[in-house]
């Protein structure tokens, strides 16, 4: 018989020579070899692995359970010995009825030395083609007698897996036996002139080519062991190293990749399919999405660890996260995105976000727009209701902290969310004009006054940064820098900044943003403000001062650049003597210092510490210069009207009101309102000082109402950004228009988004460009009205 063709093999790199010699058992075993060798041979037996003293048993191919057969220890022939002739049918039938025993798994009847030695003296006379021939039949009639049982055992379900194992690792130990014996032929014959590395092989491939390749049995054997996959899914108590044994067989006769992969991936999607469907709609998304990792987890790790081949691994997780996850995302991102995010769930977004990232098809571009759409909503709740005023930006900077910490912990600092998150805060934050830019400003200011004192400067810097990173979102910078300058010189002003570096910090940093044009005149300020500080220590040493310090402690003057602060109204209040006396001094002190320079006094922003004496002991009153004038009138008056105040101060009618309301209706009432009841304030209504006032403290501050921002205040301040707008609007125009010379409106309007950084509207834009070409700065086409000439 012709040497055989083997079957197609995986890989198995426990097929060369070198394993097939490598394993060994007890020395129990070794004595029992021994036993079988005639006592007229020399009986030297060894530990060594050395093939010419020990022929070692071994395995059929790779099990994944490895089961070991007796060692056989066997004395081999000197290599001085001369072959014996011998004739072949003779020695056939020795060798074959020992193969026969091996096979049926009876005694044997001559022994394993014997045996060796017969064979080898077969192969060194010429004999080893025939040997290879009788023994391939020999092994042929054995494995169509393993088929015919396999046949029968097929028809029993329960059972076949187990007695196809069973048969399989029983073949196992007989080739491994059969090999060592005809080693000789192995190495001599079988390697060099077949197409199989080893006897062994020889056996896998009449096993696989007689057994399982008939397709009832190998179709029972993928059935049978899908079913157990299935009952293992479900949570039923299997026998997962009888599994792995047969599945170990099928890697072993590669019938593993081409025909158990495609049937258990096949099963694998029907599974996974039903148990998305059932469990998406039985379950909360955060629930589904948590069971779905652990059924990734058991299929990727577990079930690989336990039966399956490493090379299905790939496969079968895009299997299980395609249908529990991929083709549920849309129901999942719709019913509980939003409930996951409000929440912070940590866990379940993470399993979504891993399992759609990288992955084919429209999964990802779903779970960013769900994204981004969930910050719009999120953030329009926040700003466009103005009843959450008051809380905007403390909320803003929890959602935006959210939301950082879910990109660094969850979303792996995606760039493709990172983006998304920018762009949504820039749509929604930008949806109501100015408010945002005002509240930013504000509450800047809440932070760096002094009454903020009780936050450490450190935890300062960390919410101011955070304030800043909203800042950046914002197109129309413009308002909030104008609100800025109006809180700043507030704090500047009225000395109620916490730290000074701690502003100049801030300052940087939005300079850093915006560039020096946008903090140029913010800068100036503070440039003032030092300025100012110098020349109060060059006036204290003047002899201006000198001759006005009576009864003065101290006296100070900010002089203020008008191009840098915020404007402020003149008013023609009358001052007390000593006030007007100090005032000129200080003017002759600076038209002597700084000739040719003129000073306008604001006493609208002026602060007095003025000593007050009362009945139950004196107390020091921080008041505005307001508040001091007006007291200072009832040093020569027990009581007054409205009205008589009025006439001595000149005050305008509603900031006197608000004056008076803070000295006789705040916490400290230093005056005494006639008719407390009485909200508003008629010219009869009297005042009288309170010389019985009392307090805990010896300094008192009081909060004058008009140092708050008012609504006029803001007002003006939004009317001045709109004007200004229109300046830079109408400069912008006319800057691209000189350039260009003729556009279009359409491509006039490009232009102007891609220079100005506010916000624009259509119908501003319309009535500057009117106005413009009004003043015979553009001109219309005679043909086409939407098109504009420069005139030069």
């Amino acid at each position: 018989m012709p040497p055989r063709q083997s079957a197609k093999k995986r890989k198995a790199p426990e097929s060369n020579q070198s394993t097939l010699d490598s394993f060994r058992l007890n020395h129990g075993a070794r004595s029992k070899a021994a036993s079988r060798a005639p006592a007229s041979q020399p009986s030297t037996s060894t530990d060594t692995a050395d093939d010419s003293s020990v022929i070692a048993a071994s395995l059929l191919g790779s099990f994944r359970k490895q089961t070991l057969v007796d060692r056989i220890v066997i004395q081999c022939q000197g290599a001085d010995s001369e072959p014996s002739s011998i004739p072949f049918d003779a020695s056939w039938a020795t060798l074959g009825v020992l193969v026969n025993a091996i096979l049926k798994s009876h005694s044997p009847t001559t022994s394993y030395q014997e045996a060796y030695e017969l064979c080898q003296n077969m192969c060194l006379n010429g004999f080893a083609q025939q040997l290879y021939s009788h023994l391939e039949t020999a092994l042929q009639t054995h494995i169509l007698d393993e088929k015919n049982t396999l046949m029968k055992a097929a028809e029993d379900d329960t059972q076949f897996l187990t007695t196809l194992n069973t048969h399989w690792i029983a073949l196992g130990k007989q080739m491994s036996t059969i090999r060592n014996i005809f080693m000789e032929l192995d190495r001599s014959y079988v390697m060099r002139k077949t197409q199989d590395p080893s006897i062994i092989d020889l056996g896998k491939s009449m096993f696989r080519k007689t057994v399982m390749e008939i397709s009832r049995i190998q179709s029972r054997t993928i059935a049978r062991l899908l079913d157990l996959i299935e009952l293992d899914r479900n949570g039923v108590e299997v026998d997962h190293a009888m599994m792995k044994s047969v599945i170990g067989m099928l890697l072993d006769l590669s019938l593993y990749n081409d025909y158990f992969e495609p049937g258990f991936i096949s099963a694998s999607n029907e599974y996974y399919e039903k148990e998305a469907v059932a469990k998406i709609t039985a379950m909360t998304p955060q629930d589904y999405l948590k069971n779905a990792d652990t059924r990734i987890k058991e299929e990727t790790n577990t079930r690989i660890h336990l039966y399956l081949d490493s090379c299905t691994r790939v496969a079968l997780n895009e299997c299980v996260i395609h249908h529990l996850i991929h083709e549920q995302h849309e129901v999942i991102l719709a019913r509980g995105f939003d409930a996951m995010m409000d929440a912070n769930e940590q866990e379940p977004l993470r399993i979504l976000y891993t399992n759609l990232k990288d992955k084919p098809g429209q999964g990802m571009g779903h779970f960013r727009a769900a994204f981004g759409s969930y910050i719009k909503r999120r953030g329009a709740e926040m700003i466009k209701d103005p009843s959450k005023d008051g809380q905007m930006v403390v909320s803003l900077l929890q959602f935006k902290d959210k939301l950082d910490w879910l990109m660094k912990h969850v979303f792996g600092r995606d760039s493709s969310l990172l983006n998304i998150l920018k762009e949504s805060f820039e749509d929604f934050i930008n949806s109501r004009n100015n408010k945002p830019a005002e509240l930013l400003a504000k509450f800047i200011d809440g932070k760096l006054r002094a009454q903020g004192k009780k936050n450490s400067e450190e935890n300062l810097e960390r919410i101011l940064d955070n304030v800043l990173v909203i800042f950046r979102y914002l197109q129309g910078k413009d308002t909030f820098e104008a609100f800025y300058k109006r809180f700043l010189s507030k704090r500047l002003l009225l000395n109620r900044s916490v730290a000074h570096d701690l502003e100049k910090s801030v300052l940087a940093k939005i300079k850093n943003e915006c560039g020096p044009d946008f903090t140029k005149n913010l800068e100036g300020m503070f440039k003032d403000i030092e300025v100012s500080i110098d020349l109060n220590k060059a006036f204290k040493e003047s002899k201006e001062f000198g001759e006005v310090s009576k009864n003065v402690s101290t006296f100070s003057v900010n002089v203020l650049a008008q191009g840098f602060w915020p404007s402020y109204a003149s008013s023609d209040v009358i001052l007390p003597a000593k006030m007007v006396e100090l005032q000129n001094a200080y003017e002759k002190f600076y038209s002597r210092e700084l000739k040719g320079r003129r000073l306008t006094w604001r006493n609208a922003l002026g602060t007095c510490l003025v000593r007050g004496k009362f009945s139950k002991g004196p107390k020091e009153l921080m008041l505005s210069q307001f508040q001091a004038i007006v007291l200072l009138l009832f040093n020569t008056a027990d009581g007054m009207t409205y009205k008589e105040i009025a006439t001595a101060t000149n005050l305008d009618g509603k900031e006197l009101k608000r004056v008076l309301q803070s000295l006789s209706c705040g916490q400290h009432k230093i005056l005494i309102k006639e008719q407390q009841e009485a909200s508003e304030i008629q010219d009869a209504t009297s005042f009288s000082f309170n010389d019985a006032f009392t307090s805990d403290s010896h300094r008192l501050k009081f909060n004058s109402i008009q140092q708050e921002q008012s609504t006029e205040e803001r007002k003006d301040t939004q009317a001045k950004v709109m004007v200004n707008r229109q300046h830079q609007l109408e400069a912008a125009i006319v800057r691209i228009m000189k350039a260009k010379k003729l556009l279009t409106h359409s491509a006039l309007i490009n232009e102007l988004f891609q220079q100005l950084k506010f916000p624009l509207d259509a119908t501003d834009v319309k009535k500057r460009i009117e106005s413009l070409i009004d003043r015979d700065y553009l001109s219309r086409d005679e043909k086409d009205n939407s098109l504009y000439h420069y005139q030069s």
